[in-house]
């Protein structure tokens, strides 16, 4: 639709559900997909990515043995990690702040769904707005993905403690507004 209005209108009639997950978790699962060799996302774009965040904080890494220590050339979980805490530009998407990135204070959501809780919110979105299931297949076609909590606690135990509390302080927001809570091995 290129007229304003009518943009306008059907925002208006539609129903804005927003989904979002855990920051860490998020973290880790687009660490995993993006920018580790041979994950089905490491692309022409993450590749070189992971390349560069290699270059730019392997020196920051805790372990001074690490810093110097040969490897493929690709960021380690503790670069990536430093990286985010870092940057100041715009962030992509995969790991943008979920208030910037859906404004939920801006847009005015209807329902918050949740990643971890999937099935039974797209359970209760389905009854509450009376989705048909033609509508269904489209609107809900994804598998229900989820990086284990086991997984997400091996990543954040391989960084320092620090770094770990510098990175939940870049995502708090959104650890706050979403109600998640804060990770224990943060405590």
């Amino acid at each position: 639709m290129k007229d304003k209005s009518a943009q306008r209108e059907a925002w208006d009639k539609s129903y804005k559900v927003i989904m979002v997950r855990n920051p860490f978790d998020r973290i880790v699962s687009v660490y995993v997909d993006k920018l580790l060799p041979g994950a089905p996302g490491f692309s022409y774009i993450f590749g070189p990515l992971s390349q560069k965040i290699n270059q730019k904080y392997k020196q920051l890494r805790y372990d001074i043995h690490d810093r110097s220590r040969t490897d493929d050339g690709t960021a380690t979980f503790e670069d990536f990690v430093n990286f985010l805490v870092d940057i100041k530009e715009t962030r992509d998407p995969h790991w943008q702040f979920y208030h910037k990135l859906c404004m939920p204070c801006q847009s005015h959501h209807d329902y918050i769904i949740k990643f971890e809780t999937l099935q039974d919110d797209i359970e209760f979105l389905e009854n509450r707005v009376n989705i048909s299931e033609e509508h269904r297949k489209i609107v809900f076609s994804f598998k229900e993905y989820k990086t284990q909590p086991s997984s997400v606690n091996k990543y954040f135990e391989q960084i320092p403690k620090d770094l770990a509390l510098k990175l939940y302080e870049v995502y708090k927001t959104d650890f706050v507004l979403f109600n998640y809570d804060r990770p224990d091995y943060l405590n």
